[in-house]
């Protein structure tokens, strides 16, 4: 979810800079009419609310985020399910530490090598940036999303729970494990449901029901770096049935920092209820995944990547869908990096390995498994989306896929369309149709001038560039930036959601604030939107382009069909001033006059039915 709070220091150092450089602009007025359809229609509507703020309004918009606690915190059942999570953490932890104690395992001729494992287990899971407790997860997983992992017959239970989210001695997750999930439906009152066997949504403990099911494995895929990545594949109901040669979609997940892949299953889960083969996954240094957070942030010479691990991460898991062989990234076999210099030493830093580095090739000759869901998956219809810091190693994606070559050299595997949630970095062309997302009290985010100055910087060598934006103000000012400066028709589209805040596009319960509807607000239009570009189909292109009553009041959501190549047209104007755009706005115009950034660009307001088509 990427909180400043549980980020690593690095990112904590760049958050801090990041809401002092904060941006906004300003205009505002009154919703005109337009004709959609017209030649060459003129952007007139102010896109981010300015004036007198309404003190009202304000404190209505910051309530939002004690929504999820007045829901969550007297709930009965929540409670029990937290309490035992915590009260089933020792135990959990010492069955894993009595495992790796056990001195048989360490004999015979790889008894070393594998005592060596062990203890690179613990290094990794106690340098995570959430520790575990010997492999023992802190935090439970949203129990409304969690597969049946036991097969218990019961839904949402401790043991599918320590199942998902402990991490055994000698594997990255339970490797191999498969469950029964429910198709949800996210509604918007913030509860879900379920669909029954005549696709129907209905309460969960509806009696006598008979809920639609799809399958989730546990795997694990050996990333460019040797470190092995505990991921999870989803399938729908019917997928796995012997004989079944039809071809379905898919979507890749990269979740944000300090979270593991269970923070979005509502997203990935509700894709498949559409039809999608699904991916998960932990990058490197988090979750269930070999790595420490090092590993995620080290290099810092890579250009427009805030953290190069994740980049990195993102490109060899879209190598591994695609059945592309994954190259062997340049490593540092030093105890703590290159010491020749100071830069070099900021560059190769790591906490060093005594485990083994995993051969990246598929077997026989490494230790890969390839996709096993290859032949189900029409490569052409694949699509990614992504939150906080798996935002930033999605973008940086983008612009590699638009520029030709990945951070290996060799083109990347190109996606059909593209979500990404509360976190951008630079991309110069709209070749993947994309839809981003934020929230109206979002992470504030900077100001995108100085592409190639602020969000570049190198110093001796080391890119310390504060190449990242976020929240309304920021990702407006992406928006708008790609679309002047930008090349490529692909269809775009900037959405913020009312109230809320950076946990909003997370399905974590409990203890993030967020407003109740916010995940399914975000699901909704991030799954339409892979409908309309992925699975071409013309009523989801419809859905994406209406205005939600939970969107927000402060920035415009808008979206360009033709990308650089066209309008914008606006899904509402503003009306009210959030915390973000009355605290950070001025901030924001002292920036564009520092930078000479461009004011707000204007956007057409609809009277009609928005052109976006598949």
């Amino acid at each position: 979810m990427g909180l400043t709070s549980i980020r690593s220091s690095g990112w904590w150092l760049r958050g801090i800079a990041v809401a002092f450089t904060a941006a906004s602009v300003i205009a505002a007025g009154p919703r005109a009419l337009a004709d959609p359809a017209a030649d060459a229609p003129a952007e007139t509507a102010p896109t981010v609310a300015t004036g007198p703020a309404d003190p009202q309004y304000l404190l209505q918009n910051m309530a939002t985020l004690l929504m999820g606690y007045q829901r969550d915190l007297p709930n009965p059942a929540e409670q029990q399910y937290w309490w035992q999570q915590l009260a089933t953490l020792p135990g959990r932890a010492g069955v894993n530490l009595a495992t790796m104690l056990d001195p048989a395992q360490y004999q015979g001729t790889d008894g070393q090598d594998r005592l060596r494992d062990t203890l690179q287990k613990l290094i990794d899971m106690t340098v995570h940036q959430i520790p575990t407790i010997a492999g023992a997860g802190l935090l439970p997983v949203n129990r409304l999303f969690v597969p049946n992992w036991s097969h218990n017959g019961q839904w949402g239970s401790p043991e599918d729970n320590a199942l998902e989210v402990d991490s055994p001695a000698h594997s990255a997750g339970n490797v191999g494990l498969t469950g029964q999930f429910r198709y949800p439906c996210v509604r918007a009152e913030g509860d879900v449901w379920y669909q029954n066997e005549d696709g129907v949504c209905v309460s969960g403990d509806t009696p006598g029901a008979v809920f639609k099911t799809g399958t989730a494995r546990k795997i694990q895929i050996i990333d460019s770096r040797g470190l092995r990545m505990a991921a999870t594949l989803w399938y729908p109901e019917g997928a796995l049935d012997p004989g079944n040669t039809e071809k379905y979609p898919m979507t890749v997940f990269t979740n944000g920092a300090a979270v593991p892949q269970s923070a979005y299953y509502a997203w990935t889960e509700t894709a498949v209820t559409r039809g999608y083969i699904g991916l998960t996954y932990d990058e490197a240094g988090q979750g269930a995944s070999d790595g420490t957070v090092l590993d995620q942030e080290i290099p810092f010479n890579v250009p427009y990547c805030a953290s190069s691990g994740i980049c990195r991460d993102v490109e060899d898991v879209m190598r591994w869908v695609f059945n592309d062989d994954i190259g062997n990234a340049p490593t540092t076999e030093s105890f703590l990096g290159d010491t020749s210099d100071p830069v070099n030493f900021w560059n190769t830093v790591h906490i060093p390995r005594i485990g083994k580095l995993y051969d990246p090739a598929y077997a026989p000759e490494g230790d890969n498994i390839r996709n096993p869901a290859l032949d189900l998956v029409d490569l052409d219809r694949v699509g990614v989306w992504s939150q906080s810091q798996g935002s930033l190693g999605l973008t940086h994606y983008l612009k590699d896929v638009g520029e030709g070559k990945g951070m290996d050299g060799r083109p990347l595997p190109k996606p059909a369309a593209a979500v990404v949630m509360s976190a951008l970095s630079p991309v110069f062309n709209s070749i993947v149709p994309t839809q981003i997302q934020t929230a109206d009290i979002d992470i504030p985010g900077m100001t995108i001038a100085g592409i190639t100055g602020l969000n570049n910087f190198n110093f001796g060598g080391a890119n310390i560039g504060l190449n990242l934006t976020d929240g309304p103000l920021g990702d407006k000012a992406w928006y708008d930036w790609l679309r002047r400066h930008g090349s490529g028709n692909a269809a775009l589209q900037t959405l913020t959601l009312l109230g809320g805040s950076h946990g909003d596009t997370a399905n974590i319960d409990f203890i993030v604030p967020q407003a109740t509807y916010s995940v399914a607000v975000s699901v909704n239009y991030a799954v339409d939107w892979m409908d309309c570009h992925v699975q071409q189909d013309d009523s989801a292109c419809g859905r994406v382009t209406q205005a939600d009553p939970h969107l927000s009041k402060s920035v415009a959501s808008e979206i360009a069909p033709d990308g650089t190549a066209g309008p914008s047209y606006c899904m509402n104007t503003p009306t009210e001033q959030s915390l973000e755009t009355a605290a950070f706005g001025p901030i924001k115009d002292l920036l564009n006059k520092i930078y000479g950034e461009d004011p707000p660009a204007p956007c057409v307001p609809a009277s009609g039915d928005i052109p976006l088509h598949p």
